[in-house]
């Protein structure tokens, strides 16, 4: 059974788009010190981090400002779940190809996110689902359960639990956009 559910941590303010990336930046949220040309995130994760309750000891911080190209998503698209960062490999799951999120098995614990972006391109299923991902994450086997979902305003944190079902829109024109995750360790 998937609970997946997500809440409003209410609204932020994205710093300047410049097409920066960065993957998984590892801050404390109580103090986060991105590193040089991020610092400008400094304030936004603090308060994320705040709205959902946590303290510590550390997130693992992700930013993508780019172009989206016509037809193509910034992130993941298709309904799946998000997988487990581990630290010392510094890759979610384990070290395979493809999408990095390969630790979805049961009963390897999921973690939460935390995901806000300056243009609405997430869409968010709320419910309890039947089924269990596919090793790298992937729920399409269960698209028949999910209904139309919710699609994530901009400029708006929002707390996915570790088993939310979502996917990344695709752009029908090209579209500036930054994005950020915030993934907490699992609990």
């Amino acid at each position: 059974m998937l609970v997946s559910r997500f809440s409003d941590l209410g609204a932020i303010t994205f710093p300047v788009w410049s097409g920066r990336q960065m993957y998984m930046n590892t801050v404390d949220p109580s103090d986060p010190r991105m590193d040089e040309g991020f610092e400008d995130y400094n304030d936004m994760v603090r308060k994320l981090c705040g709205a959902a309750g946590y303290t510590g000891p550390e997130v693992h911080v992700t930013v993508d400002e780019k172009v989206v190209q016509a037809g193509c998503s910034q992130r993941r698209p298709d309904a799946h779940v998000d997988g487990h960062f581990q630290v010392s490999e510094g890759v979610w799951g384990h070290p395979t190809p493809g999408w990095n999120h390969f630790c979805n098995e049961v009963p390897i614990p999921r973690m939460s996110v935390i995901v806000a972006a300056s243009v609405a391109g997430c869409i968010g299923y709320r419910g309890d689902f039947e089924g269990e991902p596919k090793n790298d994450g992937d729920l399409e086997h269960i698209r028949d359960q999910l209904g139309a979902g919710e699609l994530l305003p901009a400029n708006q944190g929002f707390l996915l639990s570790p088993d939310c079902v979502h996917e990344s829109v695709r752009y029908s024109e090209p579209t500036q956009r930054g994005f950020l995750r915030i993934a907490l360790p699992p609990e």
